[in-house]
């Protein structure tokens, strides 16, 4: 359904507005990429099996929720004459860890063969998100709404009127941690914070106060 467009008889202002805040991380996103190699196909998917036992029992007491793992992929290095070629299998582990384990998962798997962490991302809570989207929408309306009455006074009118609102996007952007940044230990207070960003388009009519009386515009 579409309403009809209320009238402007001034000028139409068209401003784009963007509103950016954190929100306290309460879990982290990790990935890791798992590698093995074997004389052949079948032994380094045989070592990579193994390799993945170890590492599902590393993280077990660790995460929250259930990990995802792709199916594995090989390939082999050198060609097919040359005596000293091998095969590589490799595959990723992702899932989510809690505050307290974001250290302790990053030594874990430190020193684990074949595993690299890839990296971690900030995960805020959704109740928490959602409230910070509403104070991001509160904020961007004021923003717009004061632009809107400096540029009715720059032109010589008196009168501001919102008309219609449209958000194109607002998502929370996770970040990645800069791990190499760290120094005594890795510590989840110093990790970057999820970033939420609002953006919104507003449409003002910018008047002379004497357009439109009696009517009321719905954006």
């Amino acid at each position: 359904m579409q309403a009809d467009e209320p009238p402007c008889g001034g000028t139409v202002l068209q401003l784009s507005v963007a509103e950016q805040s954190t929100t306290p991380a309460v879990r982290f996103r990790f990935s890791l990429a798992l590698m093995a190699e074997g004389a052949s196909e079948k032994v380094a998917l045989q070592q990579l099996q193994k390799r993945l036992q170890g590492l599902r029992l590393t993280l077990e007491p660790l995460v929250v929720g259930t990990l995802t793992v792709p199916a594995p992929s090989t390939y082999q290095r050198g060609s097919q004459v040359d005596a000293e070629r091998r095969y590589t299998a490799s595959t990723g582990v992702s899932g989510d860890v809690k505050r307290s384990n974001y250290n302790a998962l990053i030594e874990a798997v430190g020193g684990m063969a074949g595993v690299r962490l890839q990296g971690m991302t900030s995960q805020a809570d959704p109740g928490d998100a959602e409230l910070v989207q509403q104070r991001l929408t509160v904020a961007a309306l004021r923003r717009g709404t004061a632009e809107a009455e400096a540029m009715a006074a720059a032109i010589g009118v008196s009168r501001v009127r919102l008309l219609r609102i449209n958000r194109p996007d607002a998502m929370v952007r996770p970040r990645a941690i800069p791990l190499e940044t760290a120094r005594s230990g890795f510590r989840p207070g110093e990790a970057p914070k999820p970033a939420q960003t609002l953006r919104l388009q507003l449409d003002y009519c910018l008047s002379d106060g004497s357009e439109g009386k009696g009517l009321v515009g719905v954006a």
